[in-house]
């Protein structure tokens, strides 16, 4: 898998991090080191060759894995990113847009500097601490979990972190499935030093906007963070799952030269009926992803497994087949258009007496708390997970707090997802700082519903979609979009029996009652993680019991635990055998 990975000390060991990466052949290992301490970058190559860098000076060792994409704008050097980032002011942080994650190890000081960008977008582990494996103070991090298990002394599951997954179908905030290994949330800066301490770098502004001239604004704001991560990729292709946000990504950068190509993953005709339309609205080539036959999915989920790290449910990943296996001969750079205009369009309907915390409750979960503590045998409360996120997330209005939360609970869904289309191919996410803080202080009149929490969100498009559409052209406006040709602004899932991602997984269910090779796969790792700490083997059982009854409404909880047991076999079992087991061999 491309990334990151650095120490601040033990130069041998940085090697064996290497090793224990997700490796396809194309990759190249871009390195540097001082000392015994070394960072480097698992990447590309000439596919996207504007992506990523390893820096040396002054004494320090910096990496960026991904683009800052406003760099040329401000005017900044390399030399001053990376010394800006040692300087204990957060204002270079706060400048820097676009997707990455960045080191930098101050050799002099014996300090390391963590930072990710304001979405998320790439995740960032670190492991320190008197349990690592020859503690000597300092620090080792990488974009994977995998080159983090040797550092532990006794690896476990985190027992907060499974529950994390099962509710929300990624695991959220500052835990990993790694007991005592790190991660850092979005807009997030760690100093280590001798001791590790975390800050947030960035905040939206905390008042809201007027409503007039709000879409002009938003467009203007989304325009330039477009046009910006569209720039830091010659070969660029955009991803065009079907979705109403992407049309207006397409219409955007339809003057970019050279021409953008739009590639549709969609899986449903209409989806692909859209992109065809968009795309010759808009004189831009179009294709259609197609699977393999030979590839099946046993062999997709295992490649999205080990890109994942099991951190987000497998079942997340659009296009799964496809993505793990022929993407990279359609696309070198796919550029994400992020528009997310139904992004928290719930937290319009938040009072000034509500609970944040019960609002992303109510419309971000995958399962209800319930379920989750009858699947765990540990003493873990799913609903400390939704406090914690809250009270990292920015203060004032429930609706601000609660658009922040969100945002969190995307970066370790959604955009930790997109981990399976980079293991093939580069990928830009929008991360701007002046965009997120236009949408996050969106008038309520351009959100969707003012009813309270308790009622449910109605479907239908939100008033910032269609005033957007109607300023980039009528003809966009025409075009289907979304399930059946319509917008929808449900939350994650308004299906019955109070679980949700029924509409992605009822696709697998009827795959595991047809596919003998997938449902023994399923099967094995059901058994396996039924008797695996910290889960409850009964309630595992009874799990797969109501899969093999059709039960359309499990499979999140499925996904998330094969993904979890394929993992840990893999990473954590003593058995040497069970450890090298591929999942192909199921």
């Amino acid at each position: 898998m491309t990334g990151l990975i650095g120490r601040s000390a033990g130069d041998t060991q940085f090697e064996e991090m290497v090793g224990a990466m997700v490796d396809e052949d194309w990759y190249e290992l871009d390195r540097v080191s001082e000392g015994s301490a070394a960072v480097g970058v698992l990447e590309h190559g000439t596919r996207d060759p504007d992506a990523n860098v390893v820096w040396r000076g002054d004494g320090l060792l910096g990496v960026v894995y991904g683009v800052v994409s406003n760099r040329d704008r401000l005017a900044l050097s390399w030399g001053d990113i990376f010394r800006g980032v040692v300087d204990d002011s957060r204002e270079t942080l706060a400048r820097l847009d676009g997707p990455f994650a960045l080191a930098c190890v101050d050799t002099r000081a014996g300090a390391v500097h963590l930072a990710t960008d304001k979405v998320g977008s790439r995740p960032l582990y670190y492991a320190a601490g008197d349990d690592t494996v020859g503690a000597d103070g300092g620090i080792a991090f990488a974009s994977e979990l995998g080159p983090l298990v040797a550092e532990r002394a006794a690896p476990t599951l985190d027992p907060r972190a499974v529950g994390d997954l099962l509710l929300f179908g990624g695991v959220v905030g500052e835990r990993t499935l790694l007991e005592g290994v790190g991660s850092l949330p979005p807009a997030t800066r760690l100093t280590a030093d001798g001791e590790v301490s975390t800050e947030r770098y960035w905040e939206p502004a905390a008042e809201g906007l007027a409503p007039s001239g709000y879409p002009d604004r938003w467009l203007a704001d989304y325009r330039r963070a477009l046009a910006d991560v569209a720039a830091t990729a010659a070969d660029r292709t955009l991803w065009f799952p079907g979705d109403a946000d992407s049309r207006i990504a397409a219409a955007v950068l339809a003057d970019q030269s050279p021409p953008l190509r739009t590639l549709t993953g969609g899986p449903r005709r209409g989806d692909r009926e859209s992109a065809a339309r968009v795309a010759a609205s808009r004189e831009t080539s179009s294709t259609r992803a197609t699977e393999d036959p030979d590839h099946h999915l046993v062999d997709a989920v295992a490649d999205a497994v080990a890109a994942t790290d099991a951190m987000a449910a497998w079942s997340t990943v659009d296009a799964l087949p496809y993505v793990t296996d022929r993407l990279h001969e359609d696309a070198d750079v796919l550029v994400h258009g992020d528009a997310a205009l139904d992004a928290a369009t719930w937290a319009g309907a938040i009072g000034a007496d509500d609970s944040a915390a019960s609002a992303l409750y109510e419309h971000e979960r995958v399962l209800p708390a319930e379920t989750v503590r009858d699947l765990l045998a540990a003493d873990a409360d799913p609903l400390e997970s939704v406090d914690a996120v809250v009270a990292t997330s920015v203060d004032g209005p429930a609706e601000r707090t609660a658009v922040d939360a969100a945002g969190q609970v995307r970066a370790a869904t959604e955009l930790r997802s997109r981990a399976v289309q980079r293991r093939q191919v580069g990928t830009r996410t929008l991360a701007s700082g002046s965009l997120l803080d236009t949408a996050a202080r969106m008038p309520a009149a351009y959100r969707v519903g003012t009813r309270p929490i308790s009622a449910p969100v109605g479907a239908g498009s939100p008033p910032i979609r269609r005033a957007v559409t109607e300023r980039l052209g009528s003809d966009l406006a025409t075009i289907p979009t979304g399930p059946a040709g319509g917008d929808s602004t449900a939350s994650r899932g308004d299906e019955s029996g109070g679980e949700r991602g029924a509409a992605a997984g009822d696709a697998y269910v009827r795959r595991y009652a047809t596919d003998d090779r997938f449902r023994r796969f399923v099967d094995d790792l059901l058994d396996g993680v039924a008797e695996r700490d910290p889960l409850d083997a009964d309630a595992v059982s009874a799990l797969r019991d109501r899969l093999a009854a059709d039960d359309l409404s499990t499979f999140a909880p499925v996904a998330a635990l094969t993904g979890l047991e394929l993992w840990a076999r893999r990473h954590l079992d003593d058995d040497t055998a069970a450890r090298g087991r591929s999942a192909v061999e199921v």
